[in-house]
C-alpha cells in the first residue's frame, strides 16, 4: 500500500514551533519585565506584538497534525443537495472556516482571562503539540472535520403570504 508523503515535513515544523514557542516567551519577558523594554526592539518587532499570529500558526498545525494521526485522504463526493422543504433552506457551504474547523473546545482551551495566562497556555499548546492535536481536534477529525448542516427559516412558505395578501370580504353600505 502507497503511503502519502506527510503535508508537513517534520523537521520544519519542529522548527516553526520553537519560533513560535521562543517569540511568545519574548513577548512575555517584554509585556511583564521590571525595566522598561528598548524601543529599537519594540519597533523591530512591532506587527508581532498580537496574539493573532499565535492563534492561527497554532490553529494551521494543528489542523495538519490531525489530518495527518486520523489518515484522512481527500475524497471526491457528490455535490449536496438543498432537501429542505420550502420557505427553508440548508446551509450547504462547501468550505467551513478555519474558525469552525478549529472547534470551541480547542479554543476554549485557549482562552483566558489575563494576558499572562494566554501567553503560558499557548507555550503549553505549541510545546506539546500531539497532545493538543489529540485531546481537541482527533474526534472531530476521525469524523472528518464536518459538522451538521442546518436547516434555516428563510422566508415564510408561499400559501402563507398569498393568503394575508387577500384582501377581507365586506359589504358596502348603502343607506
Amino acid at each position: 500500500m502507497h503511503k502519502p508523503p506527510p503535508l508537513l515535513n517534520p523537521h520544519r515544523t519542529a522548527r516553526v514551533i520553537r519560533w513560535a514557542v521562543l517569540m511568545l516567551e519574548w513577548l512575555a519577558a517584554l509585556l511583564f519585565a521590571d525595566a522598561p523594554a528598548n524601543r529599537r526592539r519594540i519597533r523591530q518587532r512591532y506587527g508581532l506584538i498580537t496574539f493573532s499570529w499565535a492563534y492561527r500558526l497554532l490553529r494551521a498545525i494543528v489542523t495538519v497534525r490531525a489530518v495527518q494521526l486520523a489518515g484522512l485522504r481527500r475524497r471526491l463526493s457528490p455535490a449536496p443537495r438543498n432537501t429542505a422543504p420550502a420557505g427553508f433552506r440548508r446551509r450547504i457551504r462547501r468550505a467551513p472556516s478555519a474558525r469552525v474547523i478549529f472547534g470551541a473546545r480547542a479554543r476554549k482551551a485557549l482562552s483566558a482571562r489575563n494576558t499572562l495566562e494566554r501567553i503560558r497556555r499557548l507555550i503549553a499548546a505549541f510545546s506539546d503539540i500531539d497532545g493538543f492535536t489529540r485531546r481537541y481536534m482527533l474526534a472531530r477529525a476521525v469524523r472528518r472535520l464536518t459538522r451538521l448542516c442546518a436547516i434555516v427559516m428563510l422566508a415564510p412558505p408561499a400559501a402563507a403570504v398569498r393568503s394575508l395578501a387577500a384582501p377581507s370580504l365586506t359589504s358596502a353600505d348603502t343607506s
